[in-house]
């Protein structure tokens, strides 16, 4: 079984939402333990109007008596209408339940079940140095999420889930996101999930869910005073979706850790997205290049030119595919300093690489098309200098989530499996657990051919006059 898919930026639709700027308190913790409607009034329907007011797709009033600050503890039509909002938002918890299409506008047993669920406040743990008046905090807000689509077997970066996070007075560090999954669906049929910024950059790797049906995502990144980012959940789909066609998991951000204290309301949920085995999207097979090196050489230090590892990636029948990016890990004992003018060569055409540790990445725009069963040469070259005698250079590709592929006709990420050259081990090889097409992807995906750079040899010596 290869592994499933990578990430696409073309497969994400990200929604930006105005910053959190909520000017009164919020009304957490608090219990609605009974029906509001049309001419309640009291600290219920006072509770009620504030956690309304917290999310953009349910706000009352833009301005004037019901809108954010200016809330009442009178239910008026303004605060029927956004509880129409908000039980629509959360149908398949409050109305389908009921046998529902469209909302009541009172607050009945099913509402209240969904406000109170709502209505829980995670503060981070760790301390910060603020002064008690200062506004430090980072505020969570759930924006406009994603569009409902169809998430087929193999799709890579189906989106589920926006959040957006707003630093108050001071910079904040966001360590990372707790996400779980819920709703009618089970943890299987995701074989990773993920989270990515507006720009479709995944932010940390991708995980499984535990035993709880949760994951927590992310390396740590700073968010500047007075901006925001807003994030996505996407969902990686596992290659047989058989058994579950049908399911509408979603994904809840439940918990963040962060250097500041968390103002906001958790969980928050993205879109239910509904799972599909009929849609064969595309995807792609992978070989050596007719520009690899096959076999282990010898290079001397300023050789340049140098072809360190290639492959050559054929478009399945299903559809057209776009490349965006692949990145190599140089896994020899070389250092950054040993090797310079690394670009990846695709089509006769040079990319640069934006180097990171050892890792080296060519991003390609436009994406290069790749035709439904045509294919295309991309290997790494570079050149040697100075330094690195007795060194070794070998550019691997750690994961086939490392090379981006996009489907053109359905817009998802799709995966690349080993269609020859595979062995348990070696170099030059496609690694998989059993050495053949079929066993899983093993760790690198493809394991480069290793050069070996010698010290520079003596010409000739003259006699000096």
């Amino acid at each position: 079984m290869k592994r499933a898919t990578g990430i696409s930026v073309v497969a994400i639709t990200v929604f930006l939402a105005a910053p959190f700027a909520y000017a009164g308190t919020l009304p957490c913790p608090h219990t609605w333990n009974q029906n509001l409607k049309i001419g309640s009034a009291g600290d219920d329907v006072l509770s009620l109007q504030k956690i309304l007011n917290c999310d953009t797709d349910t706000v009352i009033a833009i301005t004037g008596p019901g809108s954010k600050g200016n809330e009442t503890s009178s239910y008026g039509k303004l605060t029927a209408l956004a509880v129409v909002k908000f039980q629509q938002k959360y149908a398949a918890e409050i109305l389908a339940p009921s046998g529902l299409i469209t909302g009541t506008g009172s607050v009945g047993g099913m509402t209240r079940a969904k406000l109170n669920s709502l209505c829980r406040i995670t503060l981070a743990t760790q301390s910060t140095t603020a002064s008690s008046s200062e506004q430090d905090t980072l505020a969570v807000i759930s924006p406009q999420q994603p569009k409902p689509t169809l998430a087929p077997a193999g799709a890579g970066g189906v989106p589920f889930t926006n959040v957006t996070l707003t630093a108050e007075s001071k910079d904040v560090i966001v360590n990372n996101l707790t996400v779980q999954r819920t709703g009618p669906g089970v943890d299987n049929v995701f074989e990773s999930v993920a989270l990515v910024d507006e720009n479709g950059d995944g932010i940390g790797d991708e995980k499984r869910f535990n035993s709880n049906h949760q994951a927590v995502l992310g390396d740590p990144f700073t968010i500047p005073a007075h901006s925001s980012k807003t994030l996505t959940l996407v969902g990686n789909m596992t290659d047989d979706t058989a058994d579950y066609a049908g399911q509408m998991p979603t994904l809840e951000v439940v918990a963040i850790d962060a250097s500041s204290p968390i103002e906001g309301l958790f969980p928050v949920r993205g879109t239910g997205q509904v799972i599909n085995d009929t849609l064969v999207i595309g995807g792609a097979t992978a070989t050596l290049s007719q520009y690899n090196p096959f076999t282990s050489s010898n290079r001397y230090i300023n050789d340049t030119g140098i072809r360190f590892s290639g492959i050559r990636i054929t478009a399945n029948s299903q559809e057209d595919i776009t490349l965006s990016s692949i990145t190599w890990d140089q896994g020899g004992t070389a250092a950054a300093s040993d090797i310079t003018n690394v670009t990846t060569i695709v089509n006769g055409a040079s990319y640069p690489t934006e180097v990171d540790g050892r890792s080296y990445t060519s991003t390609f725009t436009p994406g290069i098309v790749i035709p439904k069963g045509q294919t295309v040469d991309v290997y790494v070259q570079g050149d040697l200098t100075t330094t690195g005698s007795n060194r070794t250079v070998e550019f691997d590709i750690d994961s086939s989530d490392d090379i981006a592929l996009t489907g053109n006709t359905y817009g998802y990420g799709v995966g690349i499996a080993a269609g020859g050259n595979t062995a348990t081990g070696g170099n030059s090889v496609f690694i998989t657990s059993t050495g053949d097409t079929d066993g899983d992807e093993g760790n690198p995906f493809f394991a480069g051919s290793v050069v070996t750079i010698n010290p520079g040899t003596v010409i000739s010596i003259q006699k000096a006059n």
